[in-house]
């Protein structure tokens, strides 16, 4: 190939890469009120029942799928209210997160140290949401089966 077609053909490649990488975007936020004002929950990739007292709000989401996973800390139990469509599964009846950032836990950290609900589907085919045994760490992640 010659030089002159190396160069942008190079240049077209990594552009095209770096697309892919453009489709998951990140955003943290300290509180609840952040996010919303941020538009996060307008936009529809933080649920509108996130309590207003979270903090710790993490959230990746892929524009291209609509897959998302978030993060968000309560100070007790009793400041999460779930949408009442949202049912107990075991977690042997959820569908893993696909993102997984270093926020996230591990398959067996769930399973040991969360309880699990699927809620009505909206932006892809399944809807969970995990809260700690201790109730002060709440997952919401939406996905497709593998």
């Amino acid at each position: 190939m010659p030089k002159r077609l190396k160069i942008p053909l190079a240049a077209l490649l990594l552009s095209v890469a770096a697309g892919c990488f453009l489709e998951t975007m990140d955003a943290s936020f300290a509180t609840a009120a952040e996010a919303r004002a941020a538009g996060y929950v307008v936009k529809g990739w933080i649920p509108p029942w996130l309590p207003g007292d979270a903090t710790d709000v993490r959230e990746v989401h892929d524009l291209d799928t609509n897959v998302s996973e978030l993060s968000f800390a309560i100070p007790a139990r009793d400041s999460l209210e779930l949408p009442p469509e949202c049912k107990p599964v075991e977690h042997s009846g959820t569908v893993r997160a696909y993102i997984r950032r270093h926020w996230w836990p591990g398959e067996t950290e769930l399973q040991q140290s969360y309880v699990f609900f699927r809620c009505p589907a909206d932006a892809a085919d399944h809807v969970f949401v995990a809260v700690s045994k201790t109730g002060t760490r709440v997952l919401h992640w939406r996905t497709y089966a593998r």
